[in-house]
């Protein structure tokens, strides 16, 4: 048995198409039915139903998919762990964030590791917490940066800080002159949240119903960007987190601090008991300093809180 097949076998189990196969390991079609063959002769099993237009995995198929994957996952954990013993300053890292943490600091961020490191790819992938995590886990990214924590039980949690959110108004609305707002200010006000932070949504409509009302989200826009377009054009207000709210795009726009004190928490995850590279380990250690360095720039910054010390309402999303 050989790693080349447990690689076909996995990618024909991904596609359920040898035509897919094919074209994604760019091998000749008779060339990957004639390897698949010599493994199911070396299991003694079929591995694939081939009656009809689709091919099924059969039962064995579906039994042995998992421990072909794990052989396949390993040879790349002893490939990697060699190169850092050999001390390679190249490769290739993943790493995964949510959309408003690629949007206002990856790019900066990103760009001063490829100073140090520019033999280093590093490829990105955003998505929501729960899909990140699962990412971690799988190991299709190294690390990801979320606003909700993962598991203590699969994933290793490290805070990174604690980020302020704002009230952001039209830059004419009558609330607009002060510094700071109560959330019983906002009763009569229409909101945007982008559709991707439910969390913050469900958190603050909560915050708002601790004092008595319900607030009225009246638009799901696509991002935070959006939401400021909306207020921009006095639509609505929207409370959106500090690094989203920079001096030089602001424009149209008031900013007023929430008394009750809503902050996210940040925190980066990667699997527990699972080795990186000396690089990958590199890019961890910028991106604490990195977004610890941004969020102090932007404004009020809370360093990492324990469950003790914190005493305001924390918003995840």
């Amino acid at each position: 048995m050989e790693l080349v097949q447990l690689k076909y076998y996995v990618a024909i189990a991904d596609t359920l198409s040898f035509t897919k196969a094919a074209d994604v390991l760019r091998i000749s079609q008779p060339a990957l039915s004639y390897q698949i063959r010599r493994l199911e002769t070396e299991l003694g099993t079929r591995l694939f139903d081939r009656g009809g237009r689709r091919i099924m995995l059969t039962p064995d198929g579906e039994l042995f998919l998992p421990l072909a994957q794990a052989v396949l996952f390993r040879a790349d954990e002893a490939v990697r762990v060699l190169r850092e013993h050999l001390g390679v300053e190249s490769g290739e890292v993943h790493i995964g964030c949510n959309p408003s943490v690629a949007a206002y600091l990856m790019p900066r961020l990103l760009a001063s590791f490829r100073r140090d490191f520019p033999r280093v790819r590093v490829s990105l992938s955003e998505g929501g917490d729960i899909e990140l995590q699962r990412a971690v886990l799988d190991g299709t990214v190294d690390f990801a940066v979320v606003t909700a924590m993962g598991s203590s039980g699969t994933l290793e949690v490290i805070p990174l800080a604690a980020e302020d959110l704002l009230l952001a108004l039209p830059l004419g609305h009558r609330l607009a002159g002060g510094g700071r707002i109560a959330l019983s200010e906002l009763a009569y006000e229409e909101f945007a949240f982008p559709a991707d932070s439910f969390k913050v949504t469900a958190q603050f409509i909560n915050a708002c119903r601790s004092v008595g009302f319900e607030p009225r989200v009246a638009y799901q826009t696509g991002s935070f960007e959006s939401a400021k377009g909306f207020v921009r054009q006095s639509l609505c207000a929207a409370v959106l987190p500090r690094m989203a709210l920079s001096a030089d795009d602001t424009h149209g726009i008031a900013i007023l601090e929430i008394e009750e004190g809503l902050t996210r928490q940040l925190s980066m995850i990667r699997g527990k008991n699972r080795s990186l590279t000396g690089v990958a380990r590199a890019l961890i250690s910028h991106v604490q300093t990195s977004i610890t360095l941004a969020l102090q720039e932007s404004g009020e910054f809370h360093p990492p809180a324990t469950p003790r010390a914190r005493q305001v309402p924390t918003v995840e999303a």
